[in-house]
């Protein structure tokens, strides 16, 4: 099973159909809970641009 790590918290979560995300700029972002997808869609660039660093 493939897992990502969500951007919000750093936690490493298993991808299924099932599992939060986000489109943003052409990239989908994988969340643990529908509260990090929130935070992330609330402002998404502050969680973009510290892993970019």
């Amino acid at each position: 099973m493939a897992q990502a790590v969500d951007v919000v918290c750093q936690m490493t979560v298993d991808v299924a159909d099932t599992t939060p995300h986000v489109d943003y700029e052409g990239t989908r972002y994988y969340f643990c809970c529908a509260g990090c997808a929130k935070s992330f869609q609330e402002n998404p660039a502050q969680y973009v641009n510290q892993n970019k660093a």
